[in-house]
């Protein structure tokens, strides 16, 4: 009975154990069963979400993906769908037929297929997308549409729109008037539809919309690219008489006269054309106003011709500008120098440059000072010219007749040039004993004089009439009251005083020979 009760607990304990193996063997199984549906709900989940037309992009969207591939004929971009979309590669080329993207770069379109093998975007819709639906939708969600200029009518233009007819207002075929209409007929542009009524018999397009979005999209890229110091390139959009007007790309900038050469500009016209493809650097942003340089992009050439100029050397230089002050001469390619009218020539009276130099005329000039912090150079043909005044008493004996132009009458006498550079003075109190009674009428004319005085020292010399006899003493006049004493001077010695003291009669004040009179 013993070996029964103990026979009847084993096979407990092995029932016990095998309802536990059956039972653990159940939730392996179960947890096994448990992991193989959550792959499939995961798969099908997945896949419901490529399907589900809830969570995909549908046709006539505009997405925006990157750009993962380039053919010669496709752009593949990826917008997180299930299949990479592609795009024609013409229709995303600018008007010089250039891609500008490039792998890595986003791409916005708008879906114009949709099928479960392939996905196609557009920069807009063309013919083969057509049907009525198809222009309402592009209507109420702003997709620009391909349509072609067929004539000109009153007011604007017919185009053909995914092959329906279409007005365009001349006013919204471009951003500026168009010149020419002929100029745009035959050619496809895309366009916005902004009117569609009528079930689609009236429909109204711009050309301007997209444009005025193209450009403004292109105007804030390139202002968050430009900063000063930069160095970009533009095509030149008009020339005006103080400078050209550059675009950048979307944005205009100013290239002042002043800053197209190192080489004086006079005529921009000579030097850049309209169209013309330059580069520029960046020197100045103020708001929308972009300042742009050439001559910043290259060496300025007066630093280096400066540093090697000598006070007191002599230069070849070219006179490029005259003016009432001076002339301007051109000493190497962007160096030039002045000559003031007084280092113009020795000894005359000069009222404007061109009484001596023309435009365009070389001449040998000394350099008189030289300011490398300023470029300023101040040059003298006069310095290089010899002194009328050498040898005067040689050639100018007192006693002696000569012959002078009459260049000046003055209240205190007539002032003759007898010999380049050499005026002499004919004091009234000595013309009055002639018998030719000298007026302004007479300037410009020839006359006879003796030299009465020569000066080498102070430069002066005095002439008097030929027609009357040496030492010939003036006939007394009426006495006037006696001035102080402190005011009394010898007649002629004033008469030279007044002339020294003349504003402007010679023009160069430091040229005047009677200057220094005391």
């Amino acid at each position: 009975m013993t070996n029964d009760i103990q026979n009847g607990e084993q096979e407990k304990k092995v029932e016990t154990a095998t309802q536990t193996e059956t039972v653990t063997a159940k939730e392996k199984t179960k947890s096994v069963n448990s992991q193989e549906n959550s792959h499939e709900n995961f798969a099908e989940m997945l896949e419901e979400s490529f399907s589900n037309p809830s969570t995909q992009a549908k046709r006539g969207e505009e997405v925006t993906g990157k750009i993962v591939s380039i053919t010669e004929t496709n752009i593949f971009v990826n917008f997180g769908d299930k299949n990479d979309a592609y795009a024609d590669i013409n229709e995303y080329k600018n008007s010089d037929g250039e891609l500008e993207y490039k792998v890595g770069d986003e791409l916005t379109g708008f879906i114009v297929k949709k099928t479960e093998s392939e996905t196609i975007i557009a920069k807009s819709l063309n013919k083969q997308h057509a049907n009525r639906a198809v222009l309402r939708d592009a209507f109420e969600k702003k997709i620009p549409v391909q349509g072609k200029v067929q004539a000109v009518i009153k007011g604007g233009f017919t185009i053909n729109v995914l092959g329906s007819r279409a007005f365009c207002p001349i006013s919204q075929m471009d951003l500026k008037m168009i010149n020419d209409n002929s100029q745009v007929i035959g050619k496809t542009f895309d366009f916005e539809i902004i009117d569609f009524s009528e079930n689609g018999r009236n429909v109204v397009v711009s050309r301007r919309i997209i444009l005025k979005r193209e450009l403004e999209e292109k105007r804030k890229e390139t202002l968050e690219k430009l900063e000063v110091g930069s160095v970009v390139k533009g095509k030149i959009t008009r020339l005006t008489n103080f400078g050209a007007f550059v675009d950048l790309g979307g944005v205009d900038g100013l290239i002042h006269i002043s800053q197209i050469s190192w080489v004086r500009v006079e005529n921009i016209s000579e030097v850049l054309n309209i169209g013309d493809e330059i580069e520029v650097k960046v020197v100045k942003i103020d708001k929308d106003r972009i300042s742009l340089s050439m001559k910043a992009l290259e060496e300025n050439p007066a630093d280096k011709v400066v540093k090697e100029l000598e006070e007191g050397s002599t230069v070849s230089c070219r006179i490029v500008k005259l003016l009432d002050f001076g002339a301007f001469a051109e000493i190497a390619p962007g160096v030039q120098g002045l000559i003031p009218i007084s280092e113009l020539a020795c000894g005359r009276r000069i009222n404007h440059a061109s009484e001596v130099v023309n435009e365009g005329d070389t001449v040998e000039a000394q350099i008189l000072k030289v300011n490398p912090a300023t470029r300023k150079i101040s040059l003298s043909l006069k310095a290089l010219q010899p002194d009328p005044w050498e040898n005067i008493e040689e050639e100018f004996q007192v006693g002696n007749i000569t012959t002078g132009t009459i260049e000046s009458i003055s209240q205190f006498g007539a002032f003759i040039q007898i010999k380049p550079g050499v005026t002499a003075l004919m004091p009234i109190s000595r013309i009055r004993l002639g018998s030719n009674k000298l007026s302004k009428q007479n300037i410009g004319e020839e006359i006879e004089a003796r030299i009465i005085k020569v000066d080498c020292e102070n430069k002066r010399i005095s002439l008097e009439p030929s027609d009357i006899p040496e030492n010939a003493e003036e006939e007394p006049r009426e006495r006037k009251p006696k001035r102080p004493r402190n005011e009394k001077k010898n007649k002629e010695q004033n008469e030279w005083k007044k002339f020294s003291n003349q504003e402007s009669s010679w023009g160069v004040p430091e040229d005047n020979p009677f200057r220094n009179l005391d």
